[in-house]
């Protein structure tokens, strides 16, 4: 095997947008703890996390940039200076797409897109472009349907039809127009890639629901903070989404880090899904870990579970071991464990 490290050396600057999110704040760490530099991009000061990577890893290796506007042209080239790697993971698509315009949501996506590769092809320094997509670009799953096969050729066309079709239920449009915009914008990333052809190799990371630990109180933890509302009896998510599968979040990290430094990924969709659970597994691990806690409702009855066939997650895994040691993915009990710790 090469040396993982051939492709981008310890002390290359990385550049990871939306520092402050869930995933983005445990690649960062993960980086850091390799021995790389990381510039952060956020939409305001967090001073929060600034202090934190200083106090654990020296003031001069992490630092954070403001680009509180993603898709005003040129934003991203004074950011670019440097970087040697691109981990894209901001969220805010998430906060914009869970409306119910699609006119509004996917071309924003779709420009933000652009800009950002372009900024990177601008760059001589730039070898890796990685690219957070979403299990809902892929597919939205249903209970117990039989025959469903992902592959690196799968995108969540029904979502694409049903974000643009005025006849879909206004309660449904938020979440198609979220997968749509997932799907379209990995989709559009491909496409310039392939039309452009820049002195970068760009792979992209396919995570399902992440559960885990959250680094700081600061930040909020998306799937996570779901769940530990479900302490205080807030069943939201349960209503809200069916059985899927799940990825520890540090496993998610990890992908994301392999994604962009190992030497023998390329042009690969990276599916970071460990396993299938549903709710009845979800109130289970809960009411283990909180004996006490009476405020945790009930499953639903007759849930059923996720049976899609993901083909791509053993070569994730396989990653994972390969490059970073670990005997397999972290289970759905220690990651639950490590996500409500303190509550």
């Amino acid at each position: 095997m090469p040396d993982k490290y051939s492709l981008i050396p310890r002390g290359s600057l990385i550049l990871v947008t939306g520092a402050n999110g869930y995933i983005a704040s445990h690649v960062i760490n993960i980086l850091l703890q390799e021995g790389f530099n990381v510039r952060g991009t956020v939409r305001a000061p967090k001073p929060w996390l600034n202090k934190y990577f200083d106090e654990t890893y020296g003031e001069d290796r992490f630092e954070t940039v403001l680009v509180p506007s993603m898709d005003e042209p040129g934003v991203w080239n004074q950011v670019m200076d440097g970087v040697s790697g691109v981990i894209h993971l901001n969220r805010k698509a998430m906060d914009m797409s869970f409306s119910s315009d699609p006119h509004i949501t996917i071309p924003w996506i779709k420009r933000t897109t652009v800009n950002i590769l372009e900024a990177a092809a601008s760059q001589k320094s730039v070898k890796r472009f990685v690219l957070t997509s979403s299990s809902w670009a892929v597919i939205i799953p249903t209970p117990n349907e039989h025959g469903v096969r992902v592959d690196e050729n799968t995108w969540n066309e029904a979502s694409i039809k049903a974000a643009w079709d005025e006849s879909t239920p206004a309660e449904e449009r938020p979440y198609h127009i979220y997968s749509a915009s997932k799907a379209t914008q990995e989709q559009e990333a491909w496409k310039w890639v392939k039309d452009h052809q820049p002195g970068f190799q760009l792979n992209v990371v396919v995570p399902n629901t992440n559960y885990g630990k959250i680094l700081l109180p600061e930040i909020r933890g998306s799937c996570m903070a779901w769940l530990r509302d479900v302490l205080k009896g807030d069943d939201w998510v349960i209503r809200q989404f069916p059985p899927q599968w799940f990825v520890n979040v540090e496993d998610s990290a990890r992908l994301h880090v392999v994604a962009l430094l190992n030497p023998r990924v390329n042009d690969e969709r990276i599916f970071a899904f460990a396993a299938p659970f549903n709710w009845t597994d979800i109130i289970k691990i809960l009411r283990k870990l909180r004996p006490n806690n009476k405020l945790i409702p009930d499953p639903p009855p007759n849930e059923g579970r996720d049976l899609t066939e993901v083909v791509l997650s053993r070569r994730a895994e396989q990653l994972l071991c390969d490059f970073f040691g670990r005997t397999g993915w972290v289970g759905l009990e220690e990651s639950i464990a490590d996500g409500i710790e303190g509550c």
